[in-house]
């Protein structure tokens, strides 16, 4: 069972995540956060005794969601060959759907915190060892996973983002080749 403070410690991170998606990264202040939560500031500095260290819970609970959602896709997939690839590939079109803006903010703040950049790279091995023995040629898998990659940044930095029914058309190829 979840204590009290660590329903408050979740509810803090909900409010930071849905601030940042609201209004933009760069707005992310603790008393924005703690407005958004309905707290004081004083309650949310007893969870996270700075912005930095909010920045960091902030991407270790977007990894943690995603991670979740990419072992929910998994368990769905009655097709064992390539399962994992799929749900990278479903999970990854969610969360470009629903949070590329956040997602912006979080690799910006992996680049200026080494904390952060560590748990991204420990998630990003994980999903990596999975789909790397995925029943599938481990050079296949790991093309998808990186075509993923491809589309977060060129979405998330705008570096020629695909028009959506392309980018569709990509994520079914990509489907495609883990069977």
């Amino acid at each position: 069972m979840e204590s009290k403070a660590e329903k408050k410690r979740q509810h803090i991170l909900r409010s930071a995540t849905e601030f940042i998606l609201e209004n933009d990264y760069h707005a992310l202040t603790l008393d924005a956060v703690a407005k958004q939560a309905g707290i004081s500031k004083g309650g949310l500095l007893y969870h996270f005794s700075n912005k930095e260290a909010l920045l960091k819970g902030v991407a270790h609970h977007i990894f943690e969601q995603f991670t979740l959602t990419f072992e929910e896709q998994a368990k769905k997939d009655p097709i064992e060959k390539g399962k994992w690839c799929r749900a990278l590939i479903e999970a990854s079109k969610w969360d470009l759907e629903h949070n590329a803006e956040l997602n912006v903010g979080i690799l910006a703040a992996s680049m200026l915190n080494p904390d952060i950049a560590e748990d991204i790279s420990e998630s990003y091995q994980y999903m990596q060892t999975k789909v790397e023995q995925d029943h599938i040629d481990p050079v296949t898998a790991t093309i998808i996973r990186l075509a993923i990659d491809g589309l977060y940044y060129s979405e998330l930095f705008h570096l020629a983002p695909l028009a959506e029914k392309l980018r569709e058309q990509v994520i079914e190829q990509l489907k495609t080749m883990t069977k």
